[in-house]
């Protein structure tokens, strides 16, 4: 049987039970005293300097002169197994090679952050829910492009300002119900339509320098009174 599992050891000061030597490791703590470009450490202990690699399970991310706790074998080298204790002032970085899924079989997962939350990608960012919802005194977005598809937009709004250099509209109907309406056109205002149909329950009154009413066919004028001059 012991030819086909080994056991780790895990050595101690006062523990001096002999052990193949490819089979022994070492839990001490040290400090760290530089990183490398290719993501390792190095750690000073008390038994020396060690170049060590942080352990997949250890999220945070070591730093120069963090107290860490490592592990090392002759066979499989050394680990970083967790940050012990660092700098209160200082940032933590909790970092991972590869894909991250972070999983829930049930319950709800929150974010908090007392100063901030911020989302940084490099490339797309995705949210999928059956519902999602926004809550803030204050918002702005700015996007380059945007493109939007849905079904309805429902908007309960006190004041919209928009300023735009061109809009373009395409719809199959437009229906409009205001109690005033003010429109000021420095330039030209053009309408084209197969029928126009004005209705006032007062005044309807047409001014401009030079006033023109043309038909092809047929132009009726129908009043009580009408006066011409």
């Amino acid at each position: 049987m012991s030819n086909l599992a080994r056991k780790i050891h895990i050595h101690n000061d006062d523990d001096d039970e002999p052990g193949p030597l490819a089979d022994r490791a070492v839990q001490e703590t040290g400090r760290v005293l530089a990183l490398r470009d290719d993501g390792a450490v190095v750690v000073r202990t008390a038994s020396g300097n060690h170049e060590a690699r942080r352990a997949v399970s250890c999220l945070i991310a070591a730093e120069v002169d963090d107290l860490v706790l490592l592990a090392r074998s002759p066979r499989d080298g050394a680990f970083v197994l967790a940050v012990l204790r660092r700098d209160p002032a200082a940032a933590k970085t909790m970092a991972v090679d590869g894909d991250l899924d972070l999983r829930l079989a049930g319950g709800r997962l929150r974010i908090a952050a007392q100063q901030g939350v911020e989302v940084a990608a490099g490339r797309e960012v995705s949210v999928v829910a059956p519902v999602l919802r926004a809550d803030a005194d204050e918002g702005h977005v700015t996007v380059r492009s945007l493109s939007f598809l849905g079904d309805l937009v429902r908007a309960e709004l006190g004041a919209v300002k928009l300023l735009a250099a061109r809009v373009d509209s395409v719809l199959e109907r437009l229906s409009q119900r205001v109690q005033r309406s003010y429109r000021t056109v420095v330039e030209t205002d053009q309408l084209r339509a197969e029928r126009i149909d004005y209705t006032a329950e007062k005044t309807v009154r047409v001014h401009g320098e030079h006033t023109l009413l043309t038909a092809e066919e047929l132009v009726k004028v129908d009043a009580e009174q009408i006066h011409l001059g």
